[in-house]
Parts: structure tokens; sequence; C-alpha cells
């Protein structure tokens, strides 16, 4: 073990092993049997396995210290001293219109059941009177739940004055609670608020309002237009995913360069208030646009073939993993680097042939290319794994 000016560093086990070894042929000489099977070595290699065990959770600690290294909690407690915490878990919301013959109180807690078999709770007893009330219902579970409109119900909690079910829209999706990898990312973002440049501190500064998950920006500071990015002279393109309009209005307006145009199909004001000496005052109306990131869902096909002819191959592990993939806007995907995913679903297979598309028509083992505006998801029907 060492600790100096370069930090912490754990001695291997095998290196403990052959230290304790050394000190007792230097004490009872060399002739000693320290073999697996004899006490003496056995011994020697139980103090070694305590020894390394100890060292192992003194590196722990001290990697705890560092944001890039801390998981979990530790994470958690070093992210207060940006005044930030985990993003948590949210459940999803469905609007439900409930038919009922007669004036009834749902009470607390009443439940009904998807086609999915998905549990969909009211959180406050409510009253609805006689012909079709639309009410509020969140999942039961926490994530990603997810369902079309015009789903099929049966009631959990039955009451007989209930005749009709029916969800006019789609589920607002809900979350998982943010892992320390995407807690990581969001980090480094915020540092970003540091940036010396002008396009870099409104990127900075937007990711630190509440609810942006993201955010990229372009910009063209010629006096022509940028076909490429169809881009305006002397014009920002921000595309910003989550936060409310207004906060990245705002932000837009306090710290773009004064007479450059922004580009967006989100369009909002901000109005700054200014105050003459006489204790009057003026307001002046900013106008600023921005864009939401274009979705595209991705298809993707993968061969497995067993390790061993016994082994069960856990496809719906392996489709889990890539749902739970967050990227980037703008992020290419390496078609090589997704094998590293789906590994993470287990050892008992070998993967190849993996292959991605945006249009389940053109694939590419080699990369897959983003829009500028375009942030990549999966979807579990867009995934095929054939057992080969």
């Amino acid at each position: 073990m060492t600790i100096n000016e370069n930090g912490f560093q754990a001695d291997s086990f095998t290196e403990i092993l052959e230290s304790l070894s050394d000190q007792l042929k230097a004490i009872y000489g060399q002739d000693i049997d320290l073999s697996q099977d004899a006490p003496d070595g056995q011994y020697v290699a139980i103090d070694a396995k305590v020894i390394s065990d100890l060292q192992d959770l003194a590196l722990y600690i001290y990697n705890s210290f560092d944001p890039d290294f801390s998981q979990g909690v530790q994470l958690d407690r070093l992210l207060k001293l940006l005044a930030r915490t985990r993003i948590p878990a949210k459940k999803s919301s469905l609007d439900v219109n409930i038919t009922v013959s007669e004036t009834v109180t749902l009470d607390i807690d009443y439940t009904i059941t998807d086609d999915l078999g998905q549990n969909w709770i009211i959180q406050n007893s409510q009253e609805v009177t006689t012909g079709t009330t639309l009410v509020t219902f969140l999942s039961e579970n926490y994530g990603t739940i997810t369902l079309d409109s015009n789903a099929t119900f049966e009631q959990e909690t039955i009451v007989t004055q209930v005749t009709a079910l029916d969800n006019p829209s789609s589920a607002v999706v809900g979350r998982d609670e943010e892992t320390d990898q995407q807690l990581k990312t969001r980090r480094n973002n915020i540092l970003e608020v540091n940036a010396y440049s002008t396009i870099g501190g409104i990127v900075g500064k937007i990711l630190t309002l509440d609810g942006v998950d993201d955010c990229i920006a372009y910009e063209n500071k010629t006096d022509v237009y940028d076909a490429t990015l169809d881009l305006n002279a002397h014009t920002y393109w921000l595309i910003v995913k989550g936060g409310a309009v207004d906060g990245i209005i705002e932000t837009i307006s306090k710290y773009k360069t004064g007479g450059a145009d922004t580009k967006g199909d989100v369009t909002d004001t901000w109005i700054e208030t200014f105050t003459r000496s006489n204790g009057t005052t003026r307001e002046y109306i900013h106008e600023m646009n921005f864009d939401r990131p274009t979705e595209t869902e991705i298809y993707i096909n993968v061969d497995v073939t067993k390790r061993n002819a016994t082994d069960v191959i856990d496809t719906q592990a392996i489709k889990n993993v890539l749902t739970a993939l967050d990227f980037n806007i703008a992020q290419n995907l390496t078609v090589t680097e997704m094998y590293s995913y789906i590994y993470q679903a287990g050892t008992n297979f070998i993967a190849n042939n993996l292959e991605l598309s945006k249009d389940n028509i053109t694939f590419t083992s080699s990369l897959l290319e983003a829009d500028y505006d375009e942030e990549f998801i999966i979807s579990a029907d867009n995934i095929t794994i054939t057992e080969v």
C-alpha cells in the first residue's frame, strides 16, 4: 500500500501474500512450508485476504471523495456541494374517462388494471357525477410505465356505479431514478456554467435549470447563411431537452450576445423591466426561440449464440439493458460499443452481427449518425434478437 502525492495505491492480493510469505521465511527459514495444503500456508492466505479487503475498503473510501469515482449515497452527498440532488423516480400519469350511472365518491387508492396487467391508482378521493368525468391516475410503480390510448380496463377496486372506463390519450410516461452515470454526466454539464465563450456560458446556465436533461448549441458567427445547419447569419440555435420554457427563454435573453438572432420552433418572450430615476418603469420585451430535440426510435438487430448447450439466454434482460440507455442530443452511436451494453445482460452467450438503423430499412454495422437536433431512443418493440 502506498500513499503519496500521487494518491492512494492498494496492493494486490498476490503482492500481499508474497510479502507476508517473505516475512515468515525471514523469521522461520526458507524451508517453511507455505503451500496451500499446509496449515501455515492457509494461515498466511487468510491474513493476506483480510489485509487485501481492508486495503480495498480504504481505496473505496479514498475514491468516494472524487465525484467521478463515488457511488450511491456518497455521490449524493458530494452533489450537495453544487446545491443539487439526484433526480428522483416519477410515476406515469394517465387521464381516464370514468362513466358512472349515478354520482359516487371514489375512495383514495381506487385502482383499475389495464390490459397489460398494470395498475393505475387515484391519489385522492374524488366525487364523480352522473355521466362521464375525466380523472387522473398514477401508475402503481415508478418508472417508464407506458400505455397507449383507448386501452381496456378492469376495476381492481369494484365500484358498481362505474359503467365504463376509457383513456382518450396515452399515458404521460414517468421516469426511473437517475443513475450514478447519468448523475455524473449532469454534474459535468453543470460545471460548464464556467465556460469562457458566450455560447458555452449559455449552455452551461441552461443545464443548471430544473428539469433540463441536455442542451446543445450551434452558432453561425459569419455574415452568410449556413446551409448545413440551416442557420442564418449571426444566429444561435439551441436544442434543449426538458426544463420549463420560460426559464430557458429568460436565460437565453440574459446571456446571448446583443444583436444575435435565435432559431427554433419554440417561441416565447421574457420581459425586462427598467426603473427610471423618477421611480417609473419601462419594459423591454425579448422574443427568443429554441428547439426541442427530435426523438428518433432506432432499430436494433443482433444474433446471440449460447456458450453452452444447456445455457438459457435471457433476451428480455438484453432488451431491458438497451431500453434503459440514455443518449445525448446529436450523439452518434458506434455500433461496436453497443456490444458492451448487451453483455451487461449476461455472459453465457456470444453476440454478433449487431446492426442499427433509423428507419428499419437501411442498417449499419459501423456508425449510426445523428442529425444536429436528433436524440436516439430505444424501444423494446424495435429490438430483434435472433438466437442462432
